[in-house]
């Protein structure tokens, strides 16, 4: 009865990942748009009503510089605006990270590491040129390589697998707690 639930709680998880990758990367890619690894980054890209909903996405490559047990990698903001500096996306954060073990091994400080942040999803109104500004900003990490992407008719509703998959996880955390809880003594 053990195996199931381990098996229960693995298949769930699977889905999940698989899933929620499927989920942010739907759509077709309709322009990559290389950044610079520090500082900040501008540019005009066309959008037209016909490839909504948008999905942007930034996708980093970093080495931490750091053993600590809490850190802070790096900061970005992302904003874009259209031809009447109406903001279409304005997206600011962190990648953070609190470390259960004191003991980081050596070579995690020369391992390159890749982060996805999908920023937002939006319906293009009207056809023409959208500015983009993006600041990327090291604190803990070297970032060695940045991008935008904008992905074209995206999905915008969650699939069903990825609910199936939590499903699968939440029954099996439930099943594992019943099996090794002990009887009540008389």
């Amino acid at each position: 009865m053990k195996w199931i639930t381990i098996l229960t709680m693995v298949i769930g998880l699977v889905l999940i990942v698989y899933s929620g990758s499927i989920f942010i990367q739907s759509g077709e890619l309709a322009q990559t748009i290389s950044l610079e690894k520090t500082g900040e980054s501008k540019g005009r890209m066309k959008l037209s009503p016909d490839m909504s909903p948008v999905r942007v996405i930034l996708n980093t490559e970093f080495i931490s510089r750091t053993k600590s047990q809490t850190v802070r990698f790096y900061r970005y903001a992302v904003e874009m605006t259209d031809e009447q500096n109406n903001t279409l996306l304005s997206k600011n954060g962190a990648l953070t990270l609190r470390r259960e073990n004191k003991d980081i091994p050596a070579n995690e400080l020369s391992r390159t590491r890749q982060r996805i942040h999908s920023l937002d999803v939006s319906s293009i109104r009207e056809k023409g040129f959208y500015d983009w500004t993006v600041q990327l900003t090291n604190h803990q990490a070297e970032i060695s390589r940045a991008h935008l992407e904008i992905r074209r008719n995206v999905e915008t509703e969650l699939p069903w697998t990825l609910w199936l998959g939590l499903g699968l996880l939440l029954g099996g955390i439930l099943l594992g707690f019943f099996i090794t809880r002990k009887p009540a003594e008389a």
